[in-house]
């Protein structure tokens, strides 16, 4: 008989040891085993909790068998709430192996409360599941009427625990693989509409949409680094899209961890470099910098259930590197399309330049030729070649002003009168100041309109003033502009003087760069700023206008 059950004890742990290594799938892995466990030892009843050691006030019963009444009514909903004194030792630490517990809190509180029958359960083994280091859950076994358990015991089901350990990290990991494919399968379909997100102000609403809806997180918002801190650009919350209007400023912070934690209220681990995956919470969720050229130029934020981890938050990584693209995909594109329309009118003004006015002026000349043979003509006659004189004059007048006003739009009465009345048209009063002003060449002229309009936007959309001067001087191979307001300044660790820079100074740097020339910024809290432009000239004797 001894034989035959040693013969059977094998051939249960054989089952058992196939069961682990055999499938994928944890709870239908722990129900298997439970079973076959129960007919190893003879006991009659077990349950398996799994745990987030982070989450103290939640247990997942993941597996159960023939609980007694008392835990099983209402669908199982005593195995779903409160706490025990296994549960307790699991989160203290103090359940490091197998131990006998004297008895079951929850099967006490049955009998005080009188809420069902125990079926004579009163005592269970506890035995802690961990993969590796990382404890992952309980199980308890027990049978009426058993109040010990014999160190054999223990070890035997020690001895289980620790091959149900390996097999929850293998199908840990596998599960993460296979949704790790599938979020970059996704991420891929993700990258094709980005790429079709070609309008700036579209692109902060289409990055927040396809991480809800492609990548499927119920929750995303992506904030931009703008002169003043941190805005709000975009956000998703389970299929709602939304744009705030005026993008009211989150108080500016100085590491990105405070920043999230103001406003999720989530503890979150920072990696540098890295997504910042919140350890506590719920949501939980994770925030990524969204880098251009190296440079911060914001953050976007994605959060779930308990179900985000390290893989949503490889992807998220993943997709602040495209929505990093899409905005430069954006900007360059809006950039080739007004280079473009620069071009057309450049293009149209030397046209006319070299044909209509020339023939105009050209006919100009042959008319007061024509006055001049004709002074002993009729007066009729001298009449009518007067007046041919005067309407090809007044042709050609018309002829350059149309010209002028093709030059780049805004421009059409010069650099500084321009700017006047852009700032006049966003609500700026603009003062001026410039010595002798000379020509410049055309690319020279139209950085300094773009860099000077960027520049206007920001003292009316930061400075909380609505008044701006603007300085013009050259130097020796070079022309210097000053934008600066009398506004509210920015601090150093937000784009002043040390050199950062939010996305519209990036955006006037890269300007200046294109010509050779460079942006600085110089801002003080409480006493404004100055942006500072010095874009190279070419010198007389290299053969353009100093």
């Amino acid at each position: 008989m001894k034989e035959n059950a040693r013969v059977n004890e094998a051939e249960l742990l054989r089952e058992i040891a196939e069961t682990i290594n055999g499938t994928y799938d944890m709870e239908h892995m722990l129900a298997v085993v439970l079973d076959k466990l129960l007919e190893l030892t003879g006991l009659t009843t077990g349950w398996v909790f799994l745990i987030d050691p982070k989450r103290r006030d939640e247990q997942h019963c993941a597996a159960s068998a023939q609980l007694p009444p008392a835990l099983s009514r209402d669908g199982g909903r005593p195995m779903r709430e409160g706490s025990c004194w296994c549960v307790d030792r699991f989160h203290d630490g103090r359940l490091q192996r197998a131990v006998n517990i004297l008895n079951c809190k929850r099967i006490e509180d049955a009998v005080e409360l009188k809420t069902g029958d125990t079926a004579g359960l009163t005592h269970h083994a506890t035995i802690p599941l961990r993969a590796g280091d990382d404890l992952f859950g309980i199980l308890n076994v027990g049978a009426p009427g058993k109040m010990a358990f014999t160190e054999d015991e223990l070890a035997l089901l020690q001895s289980v625990a620790l091959q149900i350990g390996t097999a929850a990290h293998r199908i840990r990991l596998y599960a993460q693989e296979r949704k790790r494919a599938e979020l970059f399968m996704r991420l891929g379909e993700a990258a094709r509409e980005l790429r079709a997100s070609s309008a700036p102000e579209r692109v902060a609403a289409d990055i927040v949409r396809v991480a809800g809806e492609t990548l499927g997180w119920p929750h995303a918002a992506l904030w931009m680094k703008e002169m003043t801190g941190i805005q709000l650009h975009a956000t998703y919350d389970r299929g709602r899209l939304h744009v705030p209007v005026g993008r009211p400023p989150v108080p500016a912070c100085n590491a990105v961890d405070e920043l999230l934690r103001t406003l999720q209220s989530i503890r979150f681990e920072a990696k540098e470099g890295k997504a910042l995956l919140a350890t506590d919470g719920d949501p939980a969720g994770a925030a990524v910098p969204i880098l251009l050229q190296g440079r911060p130029i914001g953050i976007l934020a994605a959060g779930a259930g308990a179900g985000f981890d390290a893989v949503d938050a490889e992807a998220l990584e993943a997709l602040s590197a495209h929505a990093a693209l899409t905005y430069e995909n954006a900007r360059l594109q809006e950039q080739g399309k007004a280079i473009a329309r620069w071009e057309e009118r450049n293009r149209i003004a030397r046209d006319l330049h070299d044909s209509v006015s020339q023939m105009l002026f050209s006919l100009q000349l042959h008319a007061r030729g024509l006055e001049s043979a004709m002074r002993d003509a009729p007066d009729g006659v001298r009449r009518a070649a007067a007046e041919i004189g005067r309407l090809s004059r007044e042709a050609l007048t018309e002829m350059r002003g149309m010209i002028r006003q093709l030059r780049p739009a805004g421009l059409e009465e010069g650099l500084l009168t321009g700017l006047i009345r852009y700032g006049a048209s966003i609500g700026l009063a603009v003062a001026c100041d410039a010595g002798e002003l000379r020509r410049m060449p055309e690319r020279v002229e139209l950085a300094l309109w773009r860099i000077g309009q960027e520049a206007l936007n920001n003292v009316r959309k930061h400075a909380g003033v609505d008044r701006a001067a603007i300085a013009l001087s050259f130097e020796p191979g070079a022309v210097l502009m000053t934008v600066s307001d009398r506004g509210g300044g920015i601090a150093a660790s937000e784009g002043g003087s040390h050199g950062g820079f939010g996305f519209g100074m990036t955006t006037m740097r890269e300007r200046a760069e294109t010509v050779g020339g460079t942006v600085t910024v110089v801002s003080r809290p409480g006493f404004g700023t100055d942006v500072n432009v010095r874009l190279p000239l070419p010198l007389p004797e290299e053969g353009g206008d100093a």
